[in-house]
């Protein structure tokens, strides 16, 4: 494992502004539990190249007990399966998920029955189930409901439970149990809420999927009605977390989904654990179009998370195949620039190559989570309130 400047010759112009980059090399070592810090560097190494001093990965790491995971979409389960399968079986998960999801079944559901989006709790809880893969695979089959969209089965469950049950934390637990789950999945609020985008050129559109939609840059992202809270467990999540991961996922209406909830963001500064931001692998039309890992960070921090929040970036470096490439260049899709220059302080930057082979790109869950296992277990936690701090 070393340290170094990004030498990707595509990335040229952003490896001369770039410093301290983590770059894993020998794909043994993802499966291991080294911590990877700026401080273990050796000071007598090149200052593009360092090496872990001797005993700093058996002096670093520490027994993980409670993670916490936020987001939604296609991201959120990918880091959701990598992590129950790296992690002891007695660290606990809890996955935040957006409850704000306003399209195709979902929408129909909660239009319908006046229930939280199931969707996205529903891909949760399968990444985190322990039964049979034919459950999981009914759970994802889908009947007509006659309405124009076709209903998975887990969310006609989840709506079902979400109807008879005490209220939609105990629905989900319910749901939990029946698929083995032993960790926790919870929405980021149970109020009804819908994402309103307020866009470069002044207007304002509301609803997860209109959005992407709206033909204009995103110049910021707030809930209705403004005075939703978290979820019953959320907030005490965060407070205990040794590590709180965001993304990867749809910047606006996946991961600042989440955190625009009043309460998210100061409880995410204030999480004792290693902050860590899965940087997304290839830009999404209608919200991050031209995004590179800088404009990442700058809507994060625009919306009160500002780069030095978190401890690291994870970044791809593994290549996208040229078929698949030209596929995603066709829909207005590219990769997600690595063109961010890390400071003197957080955050540090982590490249891999953690790309699932395939026809879709997508992370690897058994690349990324024991990556991700990695940071969180190296990292030493900080005084609570001791740099939460969510100024600009």
């Amino acid at each position: 494992m070393t340290f170094r400047n990004l030498s990707d010759p595509s990335e040229e112009r952003a490896s001369r502004a770039m410093s301290d980059i983590v770059e894993t090399r020998d794909p043994r070592e993802r499966f291991g539990r080294a911590g990877l810090y700026p401080a273990d560097l050796d000071p007598t190494e090149d200052s593009s190249v360092g090496r872990l001093l001797p005993g700093a990965r058996r002096s670093r790491e520490r027994q993980l007990s409670r993670v916490v995971a936020l987001g939604g979409g296609s991201g959120l389960p990918v880091v959701l399966r990598g992590l129950r399968r790296h992690l002891p079986p007695e660290c606990r998960i809890t996955a935040v998920v957006t409850a704000a999801d306003d399209g195709g079944s979902s929408g129909v559901l909660r239009e319908q029955y006046g229930v939280l989006p199931p969707g996205d709790i529903r891909n949760c809880l399968i990444a985190l189930a322990r039964v049979a893969p034919e459950v999981l695979a009914a759970l994802q089959y889908r009947f007509d409901g006659g309405s124009g969209a076709a209903h998975p089965v887990g969310n006609l469950l989840l709506t079902a439970l979400d109807m008879v049950a005490a209220d939609e934390v105990t629905a989900i637990r319910l749901a939990a149990s029946l698929l083995g789950v032993r960790d926790v999945v919870l929405p980021a609020t149970t109020t009804r809420v819908h994402l309103v985008a307020k866009l470069g050129d002044g207007r304002q559109v509301r609803g997860e999927s209109q959005i992407p939609r709206s033909g204009a840059p995103i110049a910021s992202l707030r809930i209705d009605p403004p005075d939703a809270c978290p979820a019953p467990g959320v907030l005490e999540a965060l407070r205990t977390a040794d590590a709180v991961i965001l993304g990867p996922g749809s910047l606006y209406t996946s991961i600042l989904a989440t955190l625009v909830v009043p309460g998210m963001v100061e409880a995410v500064a204030a999480a004792p654990g290693a902050r860590i931001l899965v940087c997304n692998l290839m830009t999404e039309p209608g919200e991050t179009d031209g995004h590179g890992v800088a404009a990442h960070l700058d809507a994060l921090a625009a919306h009160g998370l500002p780069r030095h929040t978190f401890d690291y970036v994870v970044v791809n470096t593994g290549p996208v195949p040229m078929k698949v490439r030209a596929r995603y260049s066709a829909e207005g899709a590219e990769p997600v620039r690595v063109d961010f220059a890390p400071s003197a302080g957080p955050p540090l930057v982590v490249a891999d190559d953690l790309i699932d082979p395939g026809p879709v790109v997508r992370h690897a869950a058994d690349k990324l989570g024991p990556l991700l296992c990695t940071l969180a277990a190296g990292h030493s936690p900080r005084e609570r309130g001791g740099d939460g701090d969510t100024g600009a």
